[in-house]
């Protein structure tokens, strides 16, 4: 028998408000901790998100440090002169900041979105848990710490040229690494399904989340065996050949072969944000929410099966090398391609989006993605080109495209547009905000320009001494870090001031953002014939769950969901008008 809409919307209704009374009770045990409790533990989603999200920019700041001292010793010495640091210290400040960018800035910036998005999303706002998510964020902090303080044996990035090699210490702290993620990839999905109604589809941006999730679950699982093999032998200081064979080869057979899905641990999630956010600028739904479904599978079965082309001049079996660095490689860039197409034809004429630096960081992520596929798919994975061209300032010019121009900088749009909401405050300055993106535009548009640029000139990569001729390379990419890095203070300094003076955003139970996202989802749902029963549990339309106990009879525990029946008035896009990135958002 198939349930009627006011069947339907009495189960949602019943659903919100049993999550309401567990939400309410999360509150009042959230309540009766001190600041320095919630610090350490935390049962909260938005307290537990914003405990990761000033965490992620602390390394992204410890990161940046290591980043300029790296440039300013290239860019003041071609000949390895320690004008800086000594040439020790130069190959542990690029270890330190290759981790501490990727695993603390990117990584827990990711664990953020997901702690703070689903439970928006899907309404429940609950965290599954929380133990075992605070357990793993700290963890984590602790193995991020081992792994910069292992002194200068800590070159891991250069672990192939022996006897270069990184110490026990980084090892423990890597596997210690990897155990911390599962816990908060565990908390994370579990959270997932305690938002998800039987027989409902979740939101299309949860869908792409947890894909994430799953797939880099699977991942680690080789990673931490690679680490552990490489702790036991000699590389990694217990002297142990395991099975006799060479350390190198297993850690860039089980580490690099298989965590290549850690690239897209960023790009995945963003993804899934992006997803619910181009819908509120486009003031429409996606333009095919059926085929962005349908990229979830599609991008992780191609993420998942991408043999890492950095090595396809291994000793690997030719047919692992022609499907996994050639095939796999050119195949993966399909889903990027088609979610692209999509979030163009939403967005539709850019003279007519309500530009903020929100839309701007997501817009230019995007274009800047499509960039670095160009750039990279005709070189990485051909075997005649892939040896000469890894070692050149090519590889660093597009990984820099990938991670700081597409995935932070993707990130940082999202922050612009969803953290007002996530912080209570309007953002203190949006003047601030677009000197954030266009230095960071600048600056790492300038770095990566000139890596690639240098790259195929024959800059060298891994060195501290070089020609001459390279030299105006490097203290130009000095000039693009400092800019980058000017930038990132400028927005650290908005968000100091957002947090103390921002005007405060108007309270409600689930965020306006959020409401207005399942809204437009589940109008683009109905017009390409998804059942009224599949479709995301609808969320009240003005944000509000009010409890009306009664205290008596039958009736107790019985409570009632304002404005449900609204809807419509958020669809179609006419009725809705959003300033997102300053946190206004209302109804006409």
């Amino acid at each position: 028998m198939v349930a009627t809409r006011e069947e339907i919307r009495r189960e949602e209704q019943q659903k919100l408000i049993e999550w309401a009374r567990q939400y309410q009770e999360v509150l009042e045990r959230e309540a009766k901790r001190s600041l320095f409790v919630k610090v350490l533990y935390t049962e909260e989603y938005k307290t537990l998100s914003i405990k990761l999200l000033l965490a992620a920019v602390v390394w992204f700041f410890i990161g940046g440090a290591f980043a300029l001292i790296l440039r300013g010793q290239a860019g003041l010495s071609s000949e390895g002169v320690p004008v800086v640091v000594d040439p020790a210290y130069y190959f542990q400040a690029m270890t330190n900041h290759v981790m501490d960018m990727v695993f603390g800035l990117a990584f827990t910036a990711v664990f953020a979105l997901a702690f703070y998005v689903i439970p928006a999303l899907n309404g429940s706002r609950l965290v599954k848990w929380p133990k075992i998510a605070n357990a793993g964020f700290w963890l984590n902090n602790l193995a991020l710490f081992m792994m910069n303080l292992g002194g200068i044996q800590n070159q891991y990035l250069f672990t192939f040229l022996n006897p270069l090699q990184a110490s026990p210490t980084w090892y423990i702290g890597y596997g210690l690494m990897v155990v911390a993620e599962w816990m908060e990839m565990v908390s994370v999905m579990g959270t997932s399904f305690e938002g998800r109604v039987k027989g409902r589809l979740v939101p299309t941006a949860i869908g792409f989340i947890v894909m994430d999730m799953i797939m880099m679950a699977l991942a680690n699982i080789s990673v931490f065996i690679a680490d552990m093999w490489s702790l036991f032998s000699p590389i990694g200081g217990l002297n142990i050949y395991l099975f006799g064979i060479p350390n190198a080869e297993v850690w860039k057979g089980l580490f690099w072969f298989a965590d290549h899905p850690l690239v897209y641990f960023v790009p995945y999630t963003l993804s899934g944000c992006i997803v619910a956010i181009a819908p509120l600028y486009a003031r429409r739904p996606m333009y095919s929410v059926r085929f962005t479904r349908w990229l979830i599978p599609t991008a992780f079965v191609l993420g998942s099966s991408v043999y890492v082309h950095h090595i396809v001049d291994d000793p690997w079996p030719l047919i692992l090398r022609d499907i996994f660095a050639q095939t796999s490689t050119a195949l993966v860039a399909v889903p990027f391609a088609a979610l692209w197409l999509l979030f163009f034809i939403t967005l539709g004429d850019p003279r007519k989006i309500k530009w903020d630096p929100g839309i701007a960081f997501i817009y230019s992520a995007a274009i800047w993605n499509i960039i670095g596929g160009i750039q990279a798919e005709p070189t990485n994975p051909v075997p005649a080109m892939d040896p000469t061209i890894h070692n050149t300032g090519w590889i660093f010019g597009h990984f820099h495209i990938m991670l700081t121009l597409y995935s932070v900088g993707g990130v940082l749009g999202v922050i612009y547009v969803a953290g007002p909401y996530l912080l209570g405050k309007k953002w203190y300055s949006n003047k601030l905000g677009w000197l954030h993106f266009w230095g960071w535009q600048a600056g790492m548009g300038l770095f990566s320009a000139v890596a690639s640029e240098g790259g195929l000139m024959g800059m060298i990569r891994r060195e501290v001494a070089w020609a001459g001729f390279y030299e105006v390379y490097y203290q130009l990419l000095l000039i693009g870090g400092w800019l980058a890095g000017f930038a990132t203070i400028i927005f650290a300094y908005n968000l100091v001031l957002t947090l103390l003076y921002g005007e405060k955003m108007p309270k409600t139970d689930i965020d306006l953002w959020a409401v207005y996202t399942i809204a437009l989802e589940r109008y683009g749902m109905r017009r390409e014939g998804y059942k009224e029963e599949e479709l995301p549990l609808m969320l009240p339309a003005d944000g509000m769950i009010r409890l009306n106990e009664s205290v008596t009879g039958a009736s107790a525990g019985i409570s009632s969901v304002k404005a449900l029946s609204s809807e419509a008035k958020l669809v179609p896009k006419p009725d809705v008008d959003l300033s997102l990135s300053s946190g206004n958002a209302s109804q006409k």
